[in-house]
């Protein structure tokens, strides 16, 4: 009776290791390539560069899919796989789970930065009537935008890092 509790258990802990693995994986490649896009600014977010190519007249099945804006999901889905493993990781490492904490509230800043300024700021600027000389307001916001832009770069970055180095941290101590 007290003999198959322990395979069980066995393999409860692999299912929660290999969870574990998958998230630090997820983790690492959605904030490396949030970084990664955010660390390419203006050349990179261009607002409104879909809706410049030709549509055609018939969707055939899977078109929505093909069409589709995966770069919207990458900043949610680092920031929920960084809050799973800041909250749920079964590291007795005090350094892996500041690590880790760390990263998601780098992550969290990146999206309430993204959110909360440089959208509202793009979307004033994108309701401006183009002009021969920019007006001293759009010159304000577009220096509050480049302001903003750093900071969620190096929040970006900086979650980035701190995944990569969670991860390190994991290898060396086994």
């Amino acid at each position: 009776m007290y003999g198959t509790a322990l395979p069980c258990r066995t393999i409860i802990a692999g299912m929660n290791r290999s969870l574990e693995s998958a998230l630090r994986f997820v983790s690492l490649t959605t904030s490396g390539l949030l970084a990664g896009s955010l660390g390419f600014g203006d050349a990179a977010l261009v607002p409104g560069w879909q809706h410049e190519l030709p549509r055609e007249s018939k969707l055939r099945p899977f078109d929505a899919l093909k069409a589709m804006n995966y770069f919207n999901a990458i900043g949610p889905v680092a920031l929920a796989s960084a809050v799973t493993l800041a909250v749920g990781s079964r590291s007795h490492s005090i350094r892996r789970r500041i690590l880790d904490a760390a990263s998601a509230v780098g992550l969290a800043g990146v999206l309430a930065t993204t959110v909360m300024v440089t959208v509202p700021i793009n979307r004033k600027l994108e309701e401006e009537a183009p002009r021969d000389y920019a007006r001293e307001e759009s010159q304000i916001a577009a220096r509050n935008w480049s302001r903003a832009h750093a900071v969620r770069t190096t929040l970006g970055v900086g979650a980035f890092l701190c995944a990569v180095a969670s991860n390190l941290h994991y290898r060396t101590a086994k």
